[in-house]
């Protein structure tokens, strides 16, 4: 009698909390915490204001609005809301950046079927 697997269910990290080592979810995820790793996930992540992230970042979709130290692949949408910082590299099909947000590193644009993340946890 195994469980049901709720495919709509969102992991969440809350503030206070760190981990050290790499994330890997099909879900989407929410950070409030502090990761020290690379996150991988076909779902969407949300950066929170409280979060920060060392490490590189694959994903379907991001919205940021903490820290990220790391290059963001994305193969939706990449959103910084303020008051974001990220320093790294990111590749997304589109580009969303609000006002007072601080981007240090690249962008490449390219077209969503051109790049899909890795496959996440099986």
């Amino acid at each position: 009698m195994g469980k049901e697997v709720n495919s709509n269910a969102v992991n969440l990290l809350c503030e206070g909390t760190m981990i050290v080592g790499d994330v890997k979810t099909k879900n989407d995820i929410r950070i409030d915490g502090m990761i020290k790793g690379k996150i991988l996930t076909s779902g969407r992540l949300v950066v929170g204001n409280t979060a920060k992230i060392e490490g590189d970042v694959e994903c379907g979709n991001i919205d940021v609005m903490g820290v990220v130290m790391g290059n963001i692949t994305a193969s939706g949408t990449v959103s910084l809301k303020s008051p974001a910082r990220v320093m790294g590299n990111i590749v997304s099909a589109v580009l969303a950046v609000e006002p007072g947000v601080m981007f240090n590193g690249n962008c490449q644009m390219v077209k969503k079927e051109a790049h899909e993340p890795k496959e996440a946890a099986k």
